[in-house]
């Protein structure tokens, strides 16, 4: 199965090529990144990693997909967890820099969201960000999600929680821009 927005495509973990597990791995080491996650820096190694997450991703109440770009490009994950008969929780990563500040997550959100509310049948989708993580939050709200409360997080931090309805969803959603589309047909595949 693959899911598609604008210029990106989430494909199932099993999916993933050896160098998409590369950077996986890369991205999971990555300070930063841990940072944002609330999260150390993972230091399992590669194959022990790829072990664990594909174990997750085999589990009922999830559903794990890489993210590439219009290049066919690995750029991060995206899942839905604690999936619930009328509801789930979304976890997003655009773990390379380069695509950073430039879409790439809300368009992997859309297409998420339209596997969540129209193929899954959920009624609402949750998440939760930290307070600290702006440009997070700018793109939970791009595609929809509202703030309903913020809670005391570990390490002095507090965590913004989010939710948006299939409804709202349904209402605020946008098809992506015909020049996406069409760069998505010109691309090379081999870059």
């Amino acid at each position: 199965m693959e899911l598609a927005h604008g210029r990106v495509r989430l494909r199932p973990l099993s999916a993933l090529r050896r160098d998409d597990w590369r950077r996986v791995h890369a991205h999971f080491r990555d300070p930063e990144i841990a940072h944002l996650n609330g999260t150390p820096p993972n230091r399992m190694p590669l194959w022990l990693l790829r072990r664990v997450l594909k174990a997750d991703a085999s589990r009922s109440d999830r559903a794990t997909f890489g993210i590439f770009d219009e290049r066919d490009a690995y750029v991060g994950t995206a899942e839905l967890y604690d999936i619930q008969p009328d509801r789930a929780t979304l976890g997003i990563i655009i773990g390379e820099r380069s695509h950073w500040n430039r879409g790439y997550g809300p368009e992997a959100m859309h297409a998420l969201l339209a596997y969540a509310f129209e193929e899954v049948g959920l009624e609402v989708v949750r998440l939760t960000t930290f307070a600290d993580n702006p440009r997070a939050q700018a793109a939970f709200r791009k595609v929809g999600f509202r703030e309903i409360e913020r809670l005391p997080a570990r390490e002095g931090r507090t965590d913004v929680v989010m939710t948006l309805r299939r409804e709202a969803w349904r209402a605020g959603r946008t098809e992506p821009a015909p020049h996406a589309a069409a760069a998505l047909d010109t691309a090379p595949a081999d870059e």
